[in-house]
């Protein structure tokens, strides 16, 4: 296997407390990892395939035209990949494998998507808008109406949308259904009782019980709940105002800009007042409580900070990430757009990227200690981490394109 020049590649700031070994070179985009620690999962634009090594570097399976998704506990794999030249409708076909390679079977249709906690996956038949529901033994189980939209009431149901009916299908795990509701696509927000909905469309939310019983009208778009669920948050786009409303429709509090999420300890809100990236946070009553210049990330792991970030594509020196209190001091700030933070280790990975005059882009990748201090700079784009393991990839950018994989550890 290719080794990477880690000289080259790498700039390590602090080896003291921080090491970073190159573990292999892949050829092409990491496209996922295999479950249970199995290996990596490439793409190669250029050829078309997806070839599936283990971290050793030995291949495993190898696929053209062929796109791959793993069930959530790692037991089954679908591919999806078209049916061939000249077929007419449903030109896809959905095959559901082993991790070895071997086929369980195959269906017509596109997108399939793992239903969490079940041993089911939902195969989308876009002529027809509708999907089957198949367990993981390969027989179809029903069919549904519209596309599987993930957001379902509880455990034991199944949410579809149709954009052709702009509405929402509840199923039960057996496929029957249980009551459908209208509203817009994105529009859906379970309440936290999962015992009942709010639907968006046309400027209006509604409130349903799961049996698609009304129970209440609002003005507004639907964007969030208490957590209790005993008030709402409805954001109406002619003023760019979000309020906060009980059950009964009566105004609570109003906020300039969209809810975008409650603080960590629920008692204030952050909202964004505008597309330039400006971050506000109020106190539940509309107190305003702090202006941040840039885009609300995630919460810092403590509950008690956020993660905010600016992106200038023409300017590097423009992208950058800052840590603020919940009352909107700075704590620290990094080069680079906020990418994620890395819980297993406590580094945050920032990115900058620059267009250069042959129309290509220089892209880099930042590691930073939560304090502040740079751990190191790797040339290429972040591509991945592995779940809840010591392992980094970042795409290079030069072609022909290989994903390379890094193990870092803090403290040696």
């Amino acid at each position: 296997m290719p080794r990477l020049d880690l000289e080259n590649a790498v700039q390590a700031e602090s080896l003291d407390t921080f090491s970073i070994e190159p573990v292999g070179s892949f050829p092409g985009r990491l496209s996922n990892f295999i479950p249970d620690d199995r290996g990596v999962v490439m793409y190669e634009s250029d050829a078309n395939q997806i070839r599936l090594f283990s971290f050793d570097g030995a291949e495993l399976l190898s696929f053209s035209d062929t796109i791959i998704q793993f069930a959530p506990n790692g037991q089954v794999m679908a591919l999806m990949s078209p049916r061939g030249y000249g077929a007419v409708s449903n030109p896809y076909t959905t095959r559901l494998m082993t991790l070895e390679g071997t086929e369980i079977a195959s269906f017509p249709g596109l997108e399939p998507s793992f239903v969490p906690d079940t041993e089911l996956l939902t195969i989308l038949d876009q002529d027809e808008e509708r999907s089957r529901l198949v367990n993981f033994a390969g027989e179809e189980v029903a069919v549904l109406e519209g596309s599987y939209f993930d957001a379902a009431l509880g455990p034991q149901d199944i949410v579809t949308f149709s954009r052709t009916a702009n509405r929402y299908y509840l199923y039960d795990l057996n496929g029957v259904e249980i009551a459908s509701f209208p509203g817009g696509i994105g529009r859906w927000r379970a309440m936290p009782d999962n015992q009942s909905v709010l639907v968006s469309e046309a400027g209006q939310t509604r409130w349903f019980d799961r049996n698609g019983v009304e129970l209440a009208t609002y003005p507004g778009r639907i964007t969030g709940t208490l957590s209790d669920g005993q008030a709402i948050f409805l954001h109406s786009q002619a003023e760019n105002i979000s309020r906060l409303v009980n059950l009964d429709g009566e105004e609570i509090a109003s906020y300039a800009g969209q809810f975008v999420t409650l603080t960590p300890d629920h008692q204030g809100i952050v909202t964004r007042p505008s597309e330039i990236g400006e971050t506000r946070i109020y106190t539940l009553d509309g107190t305003e409580v702090a202006v941040m210049p840039d885009a609300f990330r995630e919460f810092s792991p403590d509950g008690e900070g956020m993660f905010v970030s600016a992106y200038n594509p023409q300017n590097p020196d423009d992208q950058k990430t800052g840590i603020y209190t919940l009352e909107g001091d700075e704590i620290a700030t990094f080069t680079g757009t906020f990418i994620a933070f890395w819980p297993e280790l406590e580094i945050i990975l920032t990115s900058t990227s620059q267009r250069l005059e042959n129309g290509e882009w220089f892209i880099q990748t930042h590691l930073y200690s939560l304090d502040g201090e740079a751990l190191a700079t790797i040339e290429g784009g972040f591509a991945g981490l592995l779940p809840h393991s010591d392992l980094l990839a970042v795409f290079s950018n030069v072609s022909p394109l290989t994903t390379e994989l890094y193990r870092i550890r803090m403290g040696e």
